[in-house]
């Protein structure tokens, strides 16, 4: 049996910016409006159920709330320079330099911001946070930016 979540009409989405070095017009600073979705493969529990709807919607809602409104900032780049300086973070690459307010940015635990790098955050962060019980066998997470675009990314659960 799957269980299927559509962050866009249960409102699981963000608005941020980021930018993706070397990558033509989407190495200048740009926004989405991200949505997550999410389909999680398992039996029935003792419960009826594959999982909880209302901790799966909160644990997907608090991935997204940190990062919502705010500049995506990769932690882990060899190609992009971050600096904080008081209360302003200063980015660059090549002879691009951009400064932030330091409550403005979102640091994400990834070499570049593509979607596909963030899809693959978010589904380590919701593994780590989400109490899996044993009848779930897979979970695949979407991250699409703007309806009818998007990426997807699944783990199977060994046990």
């Amino acid at each position: 049996m799957i269980l299927e979540i559509n962050g866009w009409d249960l409102n699981i989405k963000v608005s941020a910016s980021h930018f993706i070095p070397y990558h033509g017009k989407c190495s200048r600073l740009n926004g989405h409006d991200y949505g997550l979705r999410v389909k999680i493969e398992g039996d029935l529990n003792d419960e009826h159920m594959i999982i909880d709807f209302i901790e799966l919607k909160a644990i997907l809602r608090a991935l997204v709330e940190d990062m919502d409104h705010h500049v995506l900032i990769p932690k882990n780049s060899d190609i992009i320079s971050v600096e904080e300086i008081e209360a302003r973070v200063i980015v660059s690459f090549d002879d691009k330099e951009y400064i932030f307010p330091v409550e403005d940015v979102y640091y994400v635990d990834v070499e570049v911001t593509t979607a596909e790098e963030l899809v693959n955050y978010l589904l380590k962060e919701l593994i780590k946070k989400l109490n899996l019980p044993e009848n779930v066998r897979k979970i695949e997470l979407c991250l699409d930016e703007g309806i009818g675009q998007g990426v997807c990314t699944e783990m199977m659960l060994t046990r």
